[in-house]
């Protein structure tokens, strides 16, 4: 008999985390399907179109009921991010709905993370902070962003006069079937928490001026022991 390992196995399909619930309760058997026919979609495109997509859903929280007919997949045209719709035609016979599609997120191992896009602004911002004051931090791209890895170092700039935003460029992606050669990915940049007088009194001498911190009231100020 095969041994599996963590990873589940239910109703004839393999079950990888999160669906599988841990060994107590056992993995989900509908997700768990949901997942093996948008994988067995995305293995059959990988070979046509020589990528690498995998699928990262459906998310664990959904629930549909059991589907009576093979599901089906296609590429889903309306998700913010690129996914694979999964639909189910007819339900068990007690279920209250007769039909449901749910859509699946997929990830490539040539997909660039948003989070090092992030780091990238991030670091630009922190630099430009020292010199100017700025006070700002970097947020994240919007999460439909989906570019490849970039394979030089990035640029970073602002976007615009206004400083509330950055453009990270990669001028010189890795080679895939399915994105651009370069990108620039816009990154919204804002205000960082204010620092309290406490912060201040932590930092420097009480009564000395406080130019290096930003304010409960959000201006540079003088900051004063609470003896004074």
């Amino acid at each position: 008999m095969l041994a599996l390992p963590f990873a589940a196995s239910a109703g004839g399909v393999l079950c990888e985390p999160p669906y599988n619930f841990g060994i107590k309760n056992g993995p989900d058997p509908v997700l768990c399907a949901i997942q093996a026919t948008a994988k067995r979609f995305l293995d059959q495109r990988n070979v046509a179109d020589k990528t690498d997509w995998r699928p990262l859903g459906p998310d664990y929280r959904s629930w549909v009921p059991p589907c009576r007919v093979p599901m089906k997949a296609a590429w889903a045209t309306n998700e913010p991010r690129k996914s694979v719709l999964v639909s189910c035609r007819r339900t068990i016979a007690s279920a209250h709905e007769r039909n449901w599609e749910i859509a699946v997120s997929v990830y490539s191992d040539s997909e660039q993370r948003l989070y090092d896009i992030h780091l990238a602004a991030e670091g630009f911002v922190r630099s430009e902070s020292r010199t100017g004051k700025l006070h700002r931090e970097a947020g994240y791209p919007r999460n439909e962003t989906l570019v490849p890895k970039c394979a030089v170092p990035f640029a970073v700039n602002w976007r615009d006069g206004t400083k509330n935003s950055v453009d990270v460029v990669c001028a010189k992606t890795v080679q895939t079937t399915w994105g651009k050669g370069k990108w620039r990915v816009a990154v919204p940049i804002e205000p960082a928490p204010a620092q309290t007088s406490i912060d201040c009194w932590a930092k420097i001498p009480a009564i000395a001026p406080c130019d290096d911190a930003w304010v409960t009231e959000g201006r540079k100020g003088v900051a004063r022991s609470p003896a004074a």
